[in-house]
């Protein structure tokens, strides 16, 4: 089948469809997509649209008592639904009007609207805000929303300047609110890795966050980037916040021990940040290999789902084109759903610099020492186990096995 009518289909059906599959396989709305314009959604599978637009500055940012939901609305109506017609998205609140604060100090313009960083003065006009978000996103008016995330990065002064005891107590006004319908669930502030993450969701948590959450969210970004930074693979210990791994644990163990035993992790933004990787090869790599170690947590650590940030033109994570469809770095995106979606999934394993992460009955390994670079890319010798006869490599073509692979950076599946 051409490969790009098969991802069309599998991005636009099968995704909608949800490809429901028994319970500790990964499913299609493990794969979270972010995106940065509502009029240009993924062409590539994914199963949740995560982190629109900041809610409150997007619906009433302009004047008090004055809702427009004209561009929400894009992203709720364009996400994939689950049977009962409840859209897959995470509506993020953040930036506070200007219109809903004493001083304006600090704050900047967005859009056209005065976003500020500081808690609203009353708290009633959350409320008021709220109670309009949960009225229209009712199941008639519009769909039923999956996920709403109470503030986006709060630790964070770009986004949030309120401090955590003022974070609660909004969402402890939310809370009943947004889950009157039934059908939807309410993540904690999503938080970085970097300013003290761990020490404001442990904060939120423990103060009574947990109250009023169902999930407990953060950003995936393993290392900070900037001009010229080159950023490590997402499992590396030279990561210069923390590899995915150890992000996935260390928020599974914040959440048991403040009150979210049971309750899923999310990671509703994540990947390689801002120009983090700039190299085509090395970017199909990245983004594979971060999409396989989170699938082989998800089990064991109850990650609901993990996004990649963002489909779109913008210069976080980019995988699409300027003609607006997947780089290869969006192919391989692609292809690696394809081989994840419906599939058992145990932590992925290293030995040396050779990663295995046991897939089914299938292995996916590759060699995290190898690196590439201007179309070319090193390998090394490689003995796969005797089982696996074939091995499909990330553009999806099949090859025999024969002896030892020359394993390289990227990923591979290997097959009995």
């Amino acid at each position: 089948m051409n490969r790009m009518l098969k991802l069309g289909m599998l991005g636009t059906i099968a995704v909608l469809l949800g490809l429901a599959t028994a319970e500790g396989q990964i499913q299609a709305s493990f794969f979270g997509m972010g995106v940065t314009n509502p009029t240009d959604l993924p062409k590539v599978s994914y199963g949740v649209l995560s982190h629109t637009e900041l809610a409150w500055t997007a619906i009433e940012g302009r004047t008090r008592g004055v809702y427009d939901f004209t561009v929400m609305d894009q992203y709720v109506n364009g996400a994939p639904k689950d049977a009962n017609g409840v859209a897959q998205v995470d509506v993020v609140m953040g930036w506070t009007p200007g219109w809903a604060v004493t001083s304006t100090k600090g704050c900047f313009n967005h859009n056209g609207v005065t976003a500020c960083t500081s808690a609203p003065t009353n708290l009633t006009d959350w409320k008021n805000f709220i109670t309009a978000v949960a009225n229209h996103y009712n199941g008639v008016n519009a769909p039923y929303v999956q996920y709403y995330e109470i503030w986006n990065e709060a630790n964070t002064t770009q986004f949030w300047t309120g401090g955590v005891t003022k974070l609660i107590q909004m969402a402890q006004v939310a809370y009943p609110i947004l889950k009157q319908g039934g059908h939807s669930l309410v993540l904690t502030p999503s938080v970085i890795w970097s300013s003290g993450g761990t020490t404001f969701t442990t904060s939120y948590l423990s103060g009574g966050g947990s109250k009023y959450a169902d999930g407990v969210t953060f950003h995936g970004y393993t290392s900070k980037t900037g001009k010229g930074v080159q950023v490590p693979l997402p499992e590396s210990p030279l990561s210069t916040n923390a590899p995915i791994q150890t992000m996935v644990h260390t928020f599974r163990q914040i959440a048991n021990s403040n009150g979210m035993s049971g309750k899923p992790l999310m990671t509703t933004e994540g990947g390689w940040g801002v120009n983090g990787v700039t190299d085509p090869d090395e970017q199909s790599a990245w983004i594979a290999q971060y999409e396989i170690v989170q699938a082989g947590l998800a089990v064991q650590n109850d990650l609901q789902f993990q996004t990649w940030y963002a489909w779109g033109q913008g210069s976080s994570g980019t995988i699409e084109t300027a003609q607006g469809n997947p780089t290869s770095a969006g192919l391989a995106y692609q292809e690696v759903t394809e081989w994840l979606t419906g599939q058992s999934t145990t932590p992925c394993t290293v030995s040396g610099t050779v990663w295995s992460c046991a897939v089914g009955a299938n292995l996916i390994v590759w060699n995290s020492a190898q690196s590439c670079n201007a179309g070319s890319c090193t390998t090394a010798p490689y003995a796969p186990p005797p089982a696996y006869v074939q091995y499909v490599d990330l553009t999806g073509t099949v090859h025999a096995i024969s002896g030892t692979i020359a394993l390289g950076v990227k990923p591979i599946l290997m097959k009995p």
